[in-house]
């Protein structure tokens, strides 16, 4: 079985790590107060999560399975720490492969599914961009169903900014 890569903090919210391959990532958690600012009751617990590729060598790299268990596994941490916060995850939808994001993203979910977190995928569609967009959030959250309600019914100016992204 695999291990996880080691993550390093680099300040608060903000991780990375290095692959067998010398590729490098960072691995995310931002306030996204703004997202849900229509939802005070809630909103200061929601944490933008992402990760991004820095660093690519030119050679071409394989499938690195230990990626995969190294996020989810950060996320995993996350919740352990922060029960009642919530993950708001957006797929990059800027060069198109927003969709192809996503399902990556479900697979990688459904391969390390737990008994004590849920989540729930939105698509939101603009006049020119489809924007994809999860929650993830520890099923013993106070206002889970409060909170699961509210993003499927995301506020007009909440897309505005999710069009930014």
């Amino acid at each position: 079985m695999f291990s996880p890569y080691k993550l390093s903090q680099l300040k608060t919210g903000l991780y990375q790590f290095t692959t067998d391959q010398q590729v490098v990532y960072n691995v995310y958690f931002e306030d996204s107060l703004s997202y849900f600012q229509d939802f005070p009751e809630f909103s200061s617990d929601v944490m933008t999560f992402g990760f991004d590729r820095i660093i690519t060598p030119a050679h071409k790299c394989g499938t690195d399975l230990k990626i995969r268990l190294t996020i989810t596994h950060h996320v995993i941490n996350f919740f352990t720490e922060n029960q009642n916060k919530v993950l708001f995850f957006v797929c990059d939808s800027a060069d198109s492969r927003g969709k192809a994001r996503m399902k990556i993203f479900e697979h990688w979910c459904l391969q390390y599914k737990n008994s004590f977190l849920e989540k729930y995928n939105e698509s939101i569609i603009t006049e020119d961009v489809e924007i994809h967009c999860s929650l993830i959030l520890h099923i013993e959250n106070a206002l889970k169903d409060h909170i699961i309600s509210c993003f499927r019914s995301l506020s007009k100016s909440t897309t505005e900014k999710l069009r930014s992204y």
